[in-house]
């Protein structure tokens, strides 16, 4: 399926962030999850035709967490996230 975005949306896949093991010396609860950070790494695929940014395809981008859209089509998820809440992009240099 080929998902265009539409209205100043990119189409963002997450990128996976490594889950740490350590050996702690403090006892957490079994459900204890660390804070996310506001922040993500983003692999751009799309972007609308009306943005104003000068994002790209293949480029890697750092957005805002609580402002990704989740959308499920077909049993597969879509991340969205509009322009605005693009705050950088990474140059891998």
């Amino acid at each position: 399926m080929n998902f265009v975005p539409y209205n100043r949306h990119i189409l963002v896949n997450l990128c996976e962030e490594p889950e740490e093991e350590k050996n702690n010396v403090i006892v957490l609860p079994s459900d204890y999850e660390k804070p996310k950070s506001p922040y993500v790494l983003c692999d751009v695929i799309d972007v609308a035709d009306d943005c104003e940014t000068n994002i790209k395809q293949m480029q890697r981008v750092i957005a805002e967490r609580r402002m990704l859209h989740t959308i499920e089509v077909n049993n597969q998820e879509f991340y969205l996230v509009l322009e605005n809440y693009i705050y950088g992009r990474v140059n891998e240099d």
